[in-house]
């Protein structure tokens, strides 16, 4: 844990390098401090409709799903690196926004 979802806009393909995205994701995720690094997941899923603010603008977004007992202070120090790390690999016309998602560990199930 986490997993580190990223949707985005699909048009972005033509823009922005989405692997180097979901690299630089895994990368700050591991940075934080706050998770080992083999738990860490990190994955990208294209939007193909959407409407953005009543617009076709462009945008990036990224959820950290992880399991709870962080700080909040953590959860923002978390969310405003991956904000930051994302900017600074798309143009300033795209939309970026990241946020921390605590998961019930008691619901959640895996192989």
């Amino acid at each position: 844990m986490p997993h580190m979802v990223i949707s985005y806009a699909k048009p972005l393909e033509d823009k922005a390098d989405i692997k180097k995205i979901v690299q630089t994701v895994w990368e700050t995720a591991e940075k934080s401090g706050l998770f080992t690094p083999a738990a860490i997941k990190s994955r990208a899923l294209p939007i193909e409709h959407f409407v953005t603010g009543g617009s076709d603008q462009l945008f990036v977004h990224v959820e950290a799903k992880m399991f709870g007992g962080r700080t909040e202070e953590q959860k923002k120090t978390l969310t405003k690196s991956l904000f930051d790390a994302v900017s600074g690999l798309v143009e300033k016309d795209v939309a970026v926004s990241a946020e921390a998602i605590d998961m019930d560990k008691a619901a959640y199930t895996k192989s």
